[in-house]
This record gives structure tokens, C-alpha cells and sequence, in this order.
């Protein structure tokens, strides 16, 4: 049951990932429109599961009665027949949990489809959900008893508590959709006053019942949670008194006796979870005063005699939030490194307070979790079923509401067009809507989609993605970005995704390198990513220091668990923290042609990465004679990440491709010092078995304007074949590479990682034949080969030529031990240093690594392992002079040299 849980979450991912940048009358809820028309198409064929699917031997109750056990009540070990012993803090995972997630599950699947219904007002969305709503409220054989009894149950002590109500939080979306669909027709007028009867019959007995009056005056969250839930369920059923003692009850106890002057919840702070006790409140605080919010008299504008309100809680805790590591409090015994995640009170207190950072920050934080614990505590999950009818995004025509006929013919042709779905392509009329809904047709009927010849299609800034799941040709169209105003810089233009789902793996706790069998059954070749956030690597050095990221590796495992040794694991994890399997697309996905122009934005320059792009999430993707070009650089601009950005997959070639570089922008770093923003047009991040075929760029691979075309994080085999760029740069975790037929210009090859690397029959420009980069340790801990290659130092500009370069001192812990490549093979490489300086002494196999080792004397805090040999083979100098070692003979005299 938990997968459907995690189908949610992976998916709301996509929704508001990113800040806004314009403030005021942005509209917040673009993409969730999609994302819920995507949800509901992948529930609209689910069944009702309810709590008579499965029960507990040590449930008192009867089958239609929910139960649940107490979260921190454990087997007493001095008496394990015993009564439980609480452990504040501490969840049982022995826990009967099955009715728990039954309801959320269907809180989840009734949020997105009545949502889906408030933005298409299509029917079949009402059509599937009202089965469930009848199994959980109708139904004989399957409803639940309108009371929480037997929740919180614990063994040996009670059957059940008043405290169990806070369970009932997930029914609150599900009182929402009923408020959503009960207009549609669909279900009858009787049925859904037999669904207001149940939560009519639930709110007296949480009112009235001896349960219902201890968990009301319990305190702290759980008297929030009584009020949020019996507010939400008294609006559904029409019942003012409840909803006006609710009211009253925040004013007069809540707020006032909940809330510190300062804005903080000195009840959750005692607790052992101080930090996600805080966050749980002020959501249910804030979605409290959101049934509210269309009141004359509403809670987020009250404030106590003694200046305490939502706006003082908010402010309290939002800088915890926006920076976890400035908490001053306890950390929580569990689940500290879940929170924060995406908390309404950020949403609906930056709507009620006009407070942008708010929304910002929102939109910024992680949606995709899948912990229970974090599950359970986060109700508000559908925005749309809180707004007000003004406030929700406008209806679009459904596709579902195309004719039998028209959806025939379509399927007879065997693709659709933009303009089949209103795009006009006259360079004026935003099509991006066209467009999204024309790759949603096409994903739901397996349709190709394609460009109408010679149009150039608009997409300003509005937020929203086209997926695409299907072969595409833009052919001979135009499509002009527009970056000068938009919603969300990191939403991408195209998202070429698979409808294969990741899911966790369960059972693996360890990993070594190079392993080669792993002890799982998988139902097909899968991408494997691992991650021990635990451990830190790529502990940055230089002008953009940082403390490194978590210990990641991602690579291929058959369904028998088998390793692909062309992809090895390149780290031993000692633990995992997180582990995943991705089923692999077996069928090829074609995208062609299409020219794109990217408006530049022009943001003050900060490390505001755009991501407005083509974002290829999908295995087994070709890319076929893209063109992209970016016009009005000014004299500002934020850097982008990848026009082309490739994740999470494997076997992706782009080739016949034409790319251009970004302009150069400055800012401060974080040592202080104004440093060089990387822009790229190409990303490679968390991919194996990527190639760039035939590609070039528009602007001259040696103007020194434009950064360095790509980049690439935590990859596998990556090629470069019959390319003219200006750049090949492998950042954290690459395995593998190879570079042949092509030429590179001013910023050359740039690399660290393992494996074999390999470059022949090219032409290199840069500074160094490759540079080994200093920021993470100048290590490359396996064999690097050149093979009929030129180089040419420095673009042919006056220099002293090192072949291979960088930087370690030794002094810093970058997460690793660093290499230098244990075997270096150059055969028949022309080095073209006619452009010398003066007193030039040849060049150099190797640059100075370190420039304060200039005796046996210097010690190494952290020992960097030298090249071991070096095999030359027909290396010759235009400038007629010798090969040197190096110019620090001190470091590199240990060095083997090979010469023919």
C-alpha cells in the first residue's frame, strides 16, 4: 500500500520546485495543474482500499473500526508479555499501520482527483473517485464507523485514546474533495449527503465523546489538530457552532496559550522532535486560519493583547526553516535530516501576509518525501482544494472531452501537431499551453508528436513543462525562450521522462567497490542510485569551497542483480542512507530537429542557475540535429545549467547538434573573492553511456567571453566523438570518459575521477593537455591514454606548455584519498609550442602540483599519491625543445619515464 504513497510524492516533485522571481499577482499553482491532471490519470483506475482490506489480533474493535497503535509505545524487555513502556520520540516500526496508510492513501488519491476535476471540470475525474468515497462512507460491506475508538491503542493499557484523533488529519483533503465535486453531478445529491452524514456523525462524537473532549483539551499539537480537523469537517457539513467555537478556541486557548511572545511552541520544544513538533504545529496552525480566510473576521490578521499571531509564529521559525543549521534548540531524535519539506503555513501565510520569501522558500523545499513519519505529520498535500474560486488557475479544454471521432482519426494519422491544440507559431502568442497539452495528448495514446514547418512558437515566462514520453520532431520550427520574466527559472521547457516509476530498495546495507553481484531480484535491467548522506565527498577547495556533498554513486544492475562492469561501483558504503532502482526504457525515444533561441535573463549576477531547458530524464534517448542559440546577454545575467540537461538515465546520444555558450559573469565566492560563475549548455548529472556525436558550437571555441560549454557530475562513460567545443569538463564522481576526433578550445579538458580516460585523434587548445582540477584534489585514480593527438597550448597564445595540470598541497581533506593517474600512455602526439616566452625550457609532462614541496621536508596532511610511470611514445615539439618532467623535480622524481 505505502507504493501509492510514493507515487505521490516522486510526482510532486515537479510542482513549484523552484522560487519565483516576480512577486504579487504570480500565479503559484501553473505547474499544479499539470501535476494533478498527471496524478489523476494515474489513480483514475486505482480500487477502494478501506480498513475492513486487513486488521490487528490486537485490535478491540470490529472490522469497520479503525485502529491504530501509540507511536512511541514499545515491548516492555524486562516483560515482553507485558504492557508496552513509552519512549517519547521513539516510532515502533512494529506498529499496525495498515488502516493509517489506507487513509492516507485515500486522502492522496481524493486530493488529486478532485483537483484534477476543479481545473478541467471533466467528469471521469468524479467518475473515479466517487467508488472510494462510497467504500470508505457508503458501502456496508466496506465503510468505516464514523468514530476513532480503537486508535492510539496501547497493548496492555488502553483499547483506545483521544489522542488517536490527530489520525483523522489525512480525511480532512478527503472533506475537501467532496466540497470540490459535490456540484459536478456525478454523484448523486442522496449519496453525497450520506458522505456529509458520516463527517456529520464523526464531528459530534469528537465533540461529545469523552476521546473527543480529551484530545480537544489535551495541548499542544493535539488540540491544534482537534480544532483544524473539526473546523474543516464542520465547514463540509454546514455546522456554524462548531466552526465559530473553533474560531473562539483559537483566539482564547490556542494562540494564547501555545505561543510564546517570541512566536516559538514551548510545549514542542520540550518534546525529544522539537524541530518537527514546531513545523507540525504551525502548519495546523496555519491551515486552521485557513478555513478562515475568506472571513471579514479571519485568524491570520488576529493578534493576542500581548502581540502573539500566525504572522509572529511564521516569522518565528522561517529563518529555521530557510537555514536548518541555525536551529538553536535540541535536534529531534529522529527524523532530523526529513524536515523541512514543502509546510503550508509558508504557503498560506505568504498568500495571507503578501510575503514573497515565503512562497519562495515553499517553493524551494524538498517534495519528494516518502518517510511515514513525515507523511503522517503533512495533511495539506492538494493546495487547489484550499484556495478560493478566484485564486484557482483558469479551466483549460480537457483533452478527455475530444470526440470519439477526432481522437480516431488522430490515432489513424499516427501523430499530432502544435496547432492541433491551438498553438499558433506566429512568435507573439504564448504556445507553451498548446504545446504541454499536445505531448500530454500524444503521451496518453502513443502518438508521435511534430512541429508545424516554418513556425516559430512563443513561450514567455508562465510556468509550465511539456513532457514528453514520445518520438518528437520540432523539424524545421523556431522556439523562442523568453528568461527575461519568469515564474520559475528551474522549471524546465521539455521534460523527456519515462513512465517507469523508481522505487526504494530494501534489504541492501552495504556496498563495495567494484562489487559485482548484489544479493536482489529485479523485475528488469534497472539504474541503481545509492547514497550515504552520512559521509561527505568532494570537500571542495578553492574560491567556491563548500563542505562537500554525500557519498553518491549511481550504476546498472541486471535482474539478477548483476553489476555492469563497464559502470562499476567506485566507492565503498560502509552504510546506505538511501537506495533506489529505476526500471530502464527498453525502446528507443527520438526527438529531432527544432532551432531554439534562449532570451537571456537579467538578473544581478548570483548563483541563480536557469534551468529553462530540455531536461532528458528518460533511458534510451537520441537527440538528433538540435540547434540552440541565446541572444541578449547583457551586462548582467544569472548562469544556466544545461540547455541540454541529461539525468538520471543511461544510453543518451546528442548528435548533429549545434549549442552555444554562455557569457562569462562574476560574483563573489564564498572565500570572499570574485570569481567566475560556471554557465554551461551542456549538463550531464547522475547519467551513464552519454555521447555528444557531430556536435559543435555557434561562437569560437576560443574566446575566453564565453565559459566552458559543459559540465558533468556523478557519471559514467561519457563521450565526446567528432566534436568542436569548448570544453570537456568532468566534476564530481565521473568514471570514464573518452574523447576522440574532435577539438576542444580555450578551457580544454577539465577532470577528476576514476577509471580510464582516454583521448585520441583530437586537437587540444587549452592551458593544459588535460587539467586535473584543484577544487576537488587533482585526482584521477585509474589510467589516462593519449593517442595521436595536438596540442596546442593555450590557443597558440604565448605560454610554457605543461601536459598535465593542477593543484593539491597535500593540506586539505577533500572526503578521499587523491590520485594522480597511475599510468600515463602518450604515443604520437605533436605538442605546437612555437608561441613561447622568452627562457622557455620545453615543455612539461607535468605543471607544478605544488609549489611549496621543494624538499624531501614537506609532510602532507593529506598524502597525494603520484603518477606511477609514464610511457612516451613519438612525442615531438615544434619548438625542438625536450619533454621535461617537470618543473618540480622534487615532487615528480619517484616518476618512472618510458621513452621509445
Amino acid at each position: 500500500m505505502i507504493q501509492y504513497i510514493l507515487i505521490l510524492f516522486f510526482a510532486f516533485s515537479s510542482f513549484l520546485t523552484q522560487p519565483h522571481t516576480e512577486s504579487g499577482n504570480t500565479d503559484f499553482f501553473a505547474k499544479e495543474r499539470a501535476r494533478v491532471i498527471r496524478l489523476a490519470d494515474e489513480y483514475a483506475s486505482e480500487k477502494p482500499i478501506t480498513v475492513t482490506a486487513e486488521s490487528s489480533a490486537r485490535s478491540a474493535g470490529g472490522i469497520h473500526d479503525f485502529y491504530s497503535e501509540g507511536d512511541y509505545w514499545w515491548p516492555d524487555p524486562a516483560n515482553s508479555d507485558g504492557p508496552y513502556i513509552q519512549r517519547d520520540g521513539l516510532t515502533n516500526p512494529d506498529n499496525f499501520t495498515a488502516h493509517r496508510e489506507a487513509m492516507i492513501r485515500f486522502s492522496q488519491i481524493s486530493g488529486a482527483l478532485a483537483s484534477a476535476y476543479l481545473v478541467t471540470k471533466d467528469n471521469k475525474y468524479v467518475t473515479a473517485l466517487a467508488p472510494h468515497l462510497k467504500a470508505w462512507f457508503i458501502d456496508e460491506a466496506t465503510r468505516m464507523n464514523p468514530n476513532l475508538l480503537f486508535a492510539q491503542a496501547i497493548k496492555g493499557k488502553v483499547t483506545g485514546r483521544g489522542i488517536g484523533i490527530i489520525d483523522t488529519i489525512q480525511l480532512m483533503e478527503v472533506a475537501k474533495a467532496i466540497e470540490a465535486v459535490e456540484r459536478s453531478g456525478v454523484i448523486s445529491d442522496s449519496e453525497i449527503q450520506q458522505m456529509k452524514n458520516w463527517f456529520a456523525n464523526y464531528l459530534t462524537w469528537m465533540t461529545t465523546h469523552p476521546y473527543g473532549i480529551a484530545e480537544r483539551d489535551h495541548g499542544n499539537n493535539h488540540s491544534v489538530c482537534w480544532a483544524m480537523q473539526a473546523a474543516v469537517f464542520a465547514k463540509l457539513v454546514g455546522n456554524q457552532e462548531v466552526l465559530d467555537y473553533c474560531k473562539e478556541m483559537y483566539k482564547t486557548v490556542i494562540l494564547p496559550d501555545q505561543m510564546a511572545t517570541d512566536g516559538s511552541f514551548p510545549l514542542e520544544l520540550k518534546r525529544t522532535k522539537p524541530y518537527g513538533y514546531s513545523l507540525f504545529t504551525l502548519d495546523a496552525m496555519a491551515t486552521l486560519c485557513q478555513v478562515y480566510a475568506e472571513d471579514s473576521d479571519n485568524l491570520f490578521s488576529y493578534q493576542t493583547p500581548d502581540g502573539k499571531s500566525l504572522e509572529q509564529g511564521i516569522s518565528f521559525l522561517y529563518p529555521y526553516v530557510a537555514n536548518k543549521d541555525s536551529w538553536p534548540y535540541q535536534k529531534d531524535v529522529m527524523y532530523w535530516d526529513k524536515w523541512p519539506v514543502r509546510h503550508s503555513f509558508l504557503l498560506f501565510g505568504g498568500d495571507a501576509y503578501k510575503e514573497e520569501k515565503y512562497l519562495e522558500l515553499w517553493n524551494g523545499l524538498d517534495a519528494d518525501f516518502d518517510t511515514p513519519e513525515v507523511i503522517r505529520n503533512m495533511p495539506v498535500r492538494f493546495p487547489l482544494l484550499w484556495s478560493s474560486e478566484e485564486k484557482l488557475p483558469a479551466s483549460v479544454p480537457s483533452i478527455a472531452n475530444l470526440s470519439p471521432e477526432k481522437i480516431a482519426k488522430f490515432k489513424a494519422v499516427g501523430e499530432v501537431y502544435y496547432s492541433d491544440f491551438g498553438a499558433k507559431g506566429n512568435g507573439k502568442t504564448d504556445d507553451m499551453e498548446a504545446i504541454a497539452t499536445t505531448h500530454e495528448f500524444a503521451n496518453a495514446h502513443d502518438l508521435k508528436v511534430k512541429a508545424d514547418d516554418g513556425a516559430t512558437y512563443y513561450i514567455g515566462g508562465k510556468e509550465q513543462t511539456a513532457i514528453i514520453q514520445t518520438d518528437t520532431d520540432f523539424g524545421t520550427a523556431s522556439f523562442l525562450i523568453d528568461d527575461r520574466e519568469v515564474e520559475n527559472r528551474n522549471a524546465s521547457v521539455f521534460l523527456v521522462s519515462s513512465t517507469l516509476k523508481p522505487y526504494k530498495l530494501e534489504g541492501i546495507s552495504s556496498l563495495t567497490r567494484n562489487q559485482e553481484k548484489i544479493d536482489i531480484s529485479l523485475p528488469s535491467t534497472s539504474l541503481i542510485s545509492v547514497t550515504n548522506s552520512n559521509e561527505m565527498k568532494y570537500i571542495r577547495f578553492g574560491l567556491n569551497q563548500n563542505n562537500g556533498a554525500p557519498q553518491t554513486d549511481i550504476f546498472l544492475v541486471d535482474k539478477d542483480g548483476n553489476v555492469d562492469s563497464n559502470a562499476p561501483i567506485i566507492w565503498d558504503f560502509d552504510q546506505i542512507t538511501e537506495i533506489t532502482a529505476l526500471p530502464i526504457d527498453e525502446e528507443t525515444l527520438n526527438i529531432s530537429g527544432g532551432i531554439f533561441t534562449t532570451i537571456a535573463n537579467s538578473e544581478d549576477a548570483t548563483y541563480h542557475y536557469y534551468q529553462r531547458n530540455i531536461s532528458i530524464q528518460r533511458s534510451n534517448v537520441i537527440v538528433d540535429g538540435l540547434k540552440h542559440l541565446i541572444t541578449a546577454e547583457g551586462e548582467f545575467g544569472s548562469p544556466y545549467s544545461g540547455f541540454i540537461s541529461i539525468s538520471s538515465c543511461t544510453n543518451v546520444t546528442v548528435q548533429n547538434t549545434i549549442l552555444t555558450g554562455h557569457r562569462i559573469y562574476q560574483k563573489i565566492g564564498n572565500a570572499g573573492k570574485p570569481v567566475s560563475m560556471g554557465t554551461y549548455d551542456i549538463l550531464v548529472n547522475r547519467a551513464l553511456n552519454v555521447s555528444f556525436i557531430n556536435c559543435s558550437q555557434t561562437n569560437d571555441i576560443d574566446d575566453g567571453n564565453f565559459w566552458g560549454i559543459m559540465g558533468s557530475n556523478y557519471s559514467k562513460n561519457l563521450l565526446f566523438d567528432n566534436c568542436t567545443l569548448s570544453r570537456f569538463d568532468a566534476h564530481m564522481g565521473v568514471a570514464n570518459a573518452t574523447i576522440r576526433n574532435s577539438t576542444l578550445g580555450h578551457m580544454g579538458i577539465n577532470a577528476i575521477g576514476t577509471g580510464t580516460f582516454t583521448v585520441e585523434n583530437s586537437i587540444i587548445r587549452g592551458r593544459s593537455l588535460i587539467n586535473l582540477r584543484s577544487d576537488y584534489g587533482s585526482t584521477w585514480e585509474g589510467k589516462l591514454i593519449i593517442r595521436d593527438c595536438t596540442f596546442i597550448p593555450n590557443g597558440g597564445k604565448t605560454y610554457s606548455a605543461s601536459l598535465i595540470n593542477g593543484y593539491n598541497s597535500g593540506q586539505h581533506d577533500f572526503g578521499y584519498t587523491c590520485y594522480m593517474p597511475e599510468q600515463i600512455i602518450i604515443e604520437n602526439l605533436k605538442i605546437d609550442d612555437s608561441n613561447h616566452p622568452e627562457n622557455y625550457q620545453g615543455p612539461a609532462i607535468f605543471g607544478n602540483f605544488n609549489s611549496d614541496m621543494t624538499d624531501d621536508s614537506y609532510e602532507e596532511k593529506s598524502p597525494y599519491v603520484l603518477t606511477e610511470e609514464v610511457t612516451l611514445k613519438n612525442v615531438t615539439t615544434t619548438s625542438g625543445k625536450k619533454l621535461r618532467v617537470s618543473e618540480n623535480e622534487v615532487m615528480f622524481k619517484g616518476v618512472k619515464i618510458d621513452k621509445d
